[in-house]
């Protein structure tokens, strides 16, 4: 902080300005000098000679001619940009408009900061506009960071969920890979996770076959945990309305086979929603649901009166058969 006084200082005795204009001419002309910045700049304030004469003002402070770290603000740098609300959509304007080379520049400027950059409000904008312009082969660098440090955090965040998400869209085949085999470890947590749960719902509809079946394999072995959780049964919902009738029928059975879950799933709205999609499979597993219900529901729907015992009525069992039932009629 010192450092970047001193510098103003010395511009400002230099050049008779007042600090805060000085200071302003010695970024316009940083920005000048960047290929990759001075696009941010109009055709008029790159013609306008502020008056700053870079070299000299860096010569007489450092004694070294070769120096180019500008003197009025030492802790600039162009990928503080994408950290500001206003800066992060002028790049995501110039990221679309670019060329492929501009677009890896621009992106470079995020090498090292990828975690910091995920988890950003506005960063991460940036981030997701990179993989969406870029080859895939481009931004490999920002898979490489996340896998390195922070692929699970950043999958749970609420920022971080969405540049995970854009990786797994518009990733090559093994690019998506390595990302989902970084993930498979905790689909549990992140499938009853508020923003993991977007992330896991992208894995099934994005990775291979063989991923799609070990994380169908993960879901059963946690089904009753996250069929009841207000973000898993989202996860639940998504594989029985998929197309894909092989994992639908996993799942259905899973839920069927364990213990109390069918009943328990009936009393809640989400859960009905389940069940509901789970009927209207044409599977095998669809009769078996309503058999199952049947049952359950008969066992209390019936009740010991004088004389005997007493079917409940068809408006009490209505509030006692789930939803998935009435799918049926």
């Amino acid at each position: 902080m010192a450092a970047s006084t001193t510098s103003m200082e010395f511009v400002g005795r230099r050049s008779g300005r007042t600090l805060p204009a000085q200071a302003l001419a010695f970024r316009l002309e940083h920005l000048k000098r960047s290929p990759a910045l001075s696009v941010f700049l109009s055709a008029d304030l790159r013609a306008i000679d502020h008056g700053v004469d870079v070299e000299a003002c860096e010569s007489e402070q450092h004694g070294s001619p070769t120096h180019v770290e500008p003197c009025a603000d030492q802790h600039f740098a162009p990928w503080r940009l994408a950290f500001e609300a206003v800066g992060c959509r002028e790049l995501q304007r110039k990221l679309e408009v670019a060329d492929d080379a501009l677009r890896s520049a621009m992106a470079e400027e995020l090498r090292g900061r990828v975690c910091i950059a995920a988890m950003s409000p506005h960063a991460n904008y940036v981030l997701q506009k990179c993989i969406e312009v870029l080859h895939p082969a481009s931004f490999q660098f920002i898979i490489d960071e996340l896998l390195s440090d922070c692929i699970l955090s950043s999958a749970r965040h609420k920022f971080g969920c969405r540049v995970v998400m854009r990786l797994l869209e518009h990733g090559l085949p093994g690019q998506v890979y390595a990302l989902a085999e970084a993930l498979m470890p905790g689909i549990s947590e992140l499938a009853r996770n508020g923003y993991g749960n977007y992330v896991v719902q992208h894995m099934i509809k994005y990775c291979t076959h063989e991923q799609r079946c070990s994380v169908m394999d993960a879901l059963q072995k946690n089904i009753a945990l996250i069929c009841k959780d207000l973000y898993g049964s989202s996860v639940v919902r998504t594989v029985l309305a998929s197309s894909e009738s092989i994992a639908s029928s996993c799942l259905a059975t899973a839920i069927l086979m364990s213990e109390g879950l069918v009943h328990d799933l009936a009393k809640s709205h989400r859960g009905q929603a389940i069940l509901k999609l789970m009927v209207k499979l044409d599977i095998p597993q669809s009769q078996g649901l309503l058999e199952k219900l049947t049952t359950t529901e008969s066992s209390g729907a019936s009740r010991h009166a004088k004389g005997g015992r007493k079917r409940v009525g068809p408006n009490e069992a209505v509030q006692l058969v789930p939803v998935a039932c009435l799918a049926l009629a």
